[in-house]
């Protein structure tokens, strides 16, 4: 387990129990979404790192970007803030919305492929997903061309390689192996 999560997962398991019994789920999630994919930004770290500025207005300046205002939040960051895990926000809304999920038996599957997928695809996919791991699955459709044709799912850290690529890499493999 790397320190990240260590540090991260008391305030993720916090947040989500705070968000539970407030019935602000979405809320949450909205917010850490947002503050997560701001943190990882070099210059917000170089502004909130500063010696310059306090507590206040760093939490004035997260506060800023936020969607939505709530005093439980606030006071949640303000927490994050003081004891200097602030820099911990992507790995804590990882964690939290992997909470949210498993409370709502749902996976996510990122599909990979040369092409979009028609709904029809989509919708297959996630029939035939949904009975190997009886749970709900979500689409995370990325598409890279370099896969040539066919697909690449990854769920739950298990990947299954359909796309040409790796087929013509396998393909490659053998023929260097045969010599």
């Amino acid at each position: 387990m790397t320190d990240s999560i260590t540090y991260s997962r008391p305030y993720a398991e916090a947040a989500y129990k705070i968000a539970s019994e407030s019935k602000s789920i979405p809320m949450w999630n909205d917010n850490l979404m947002t503050l997560s994919g701001i943190i990882v930004d070099m210059e917000v770290k170089a502004i909130i790192a500063s010696p310059k500025i306090d507590s206040d207005q760093t939490l004035n300046f997260l506060a800023s970007f936020l969607p939505q205002k709530d005093e439980s939040f606030s006071n949640f960051l303000s927490i994050m803030i003081a004891n200097k895990k602030v820099y911990f926000l992507d790995e804590v809304y990882k964690l939290f919305n992997d909470m949210v999920l498993e409370d709502k038996n749902t996976t996510i599957a990122e599909v990979e492929t040369a092409f979009a997928l028609s709904d029809t695809q989509k919708s297959d996919i996630v029939d035939s997903l949904t009975k190997k791991y009886d749970k709900k699955i979500q689409i995370h459709e990325v598409i890279n061309e370099r896969l040539l044709a066919g697909i690449k799912i990854s769920v739950n850290n298990e990947v299954t390689d359909y796309s040409v690529r790796n087929k013509l890499n396998l393909m490659k493999e053998q023929i260097i192996n045969n010599r």
